[in-house]
């Protein structure tokens, strides 16, 4: 039975394939495809360490899914996210923060160059909006004037592509959110580059250490929501002992105290011995 496509939209597979020097055009068609920036800077693509610059030690450190330089020195980094994250948009400003101020030099020199940010989610970022595609820049809105364009964000949502294409970039956004070979093979038509990264993914999906270290990513994710399950529910049990202890103090029956808070007549019971000592 042949093995199934490991999906582009997972961060192994997306850093595997992005994230890998000998393909550099593929990132570069990518990124033409999303980006408005002179085709020249794509000349010399260099993918960096995707660990941010801090100042301090102690400060939290930044993993990016990929980072990288382009041939003025442009900086871009590009985050792929498959689950929702309420803090994801407080992320992005932080990893932009950090990849701002890691230019100043000890001399305090602020000759900056541009960060853009691109966060593709499989989930909707920006409910408000029917757009896959936003771009945020410092801007005021009431004079219609941009502050500086240092700093860029762009975001692609993979749960509004329409059905039809509309620009080049679809084609690179339904080749991300494609599950099975067939839907591969149907956007590999849409030009060479994409062809190649259908063929990657495929050749991907066949190495046993790939599909090890995308089990690593799944794993990973499981244990993430289980801990936050279980934190909340935690929470939960907490809150509901809470309002027991109250109902104790003021002598509510035991029957009716389990029946309120959904706690098991065995923990009232510790619930009251507590109290009493």
């Amino acid at each position: 039975m042949p093995k199934s496509i490991l999906p582009p939209k997972s961060n192994t597979v997306f850093q595997l394939l992005f994230g890998d020097p000998r393909n550099t055009e593929l990132l570069a068609d990518f990124l033409k495809a999303v980006l408005d920036i002179p085709k020249d800077e794509y000349r010399n693509i260099v993918i960096v360490n995707p660990n941010l610059p801090r100042e301090y030690p102690d400060r939290k450190l930044g993993i990016v899914d990929l980072r990288l330089t382009t041939c003025s020195g442009q900086i871009i980094h590009v985050e792929i996210q498959r689950f929702p994250a309420q803090v994801m948009r407080d992320r992005l400003i932080f990893y932009d923060a950090n990849l701002i101020a890691g230019q100043v030099g000890e001399g305090g020199e602020y000759a900056l160059k541009r960060v853009i940010s691109i966060l593709i989610t499989d989930y909707d970022l920006i409910p408000d909006s029917p757009l896959y595609h936003h771009c945020f820049t410092l801007y005021d809105r009431l004079a219609a004037v941009e502050f500086t364009n240092i700093l860029e964000i762009r975001t692609l949502e993979l749960t509004k592509i329409p059905d039809t294409p509309d620009v080049y970039l679809w084609n690179w956004l339904r080749f991300l959110r494609a599950e099975t070979k067939e839907e591969l093979d149907m956007v590999a038509k849409a030009s060479p580059a994409i062809q190649k990264a259908t063929a990657t993914v495929k050749k991907l999906s066949k190495d046993e250490r790939a599909r090890l270290l995308y089990l690593d990513e799944v794993m990973a994710r499981m244990y993430e929501r289980s801990r936050l399950d279980g934190a909340m529910e935690e929470g939960r049990t907490e809150e509901r002992i809470a309002i027991a202890r109250k109902m104790i103090k003021n002598n509510r029956p035991v029957d009716e105290i389990t029946e309120d808070t959904g706690l098991s007549h065995d923990e009232i019971q510790r619930q009251i011995k507590k109290l009493i000592h």
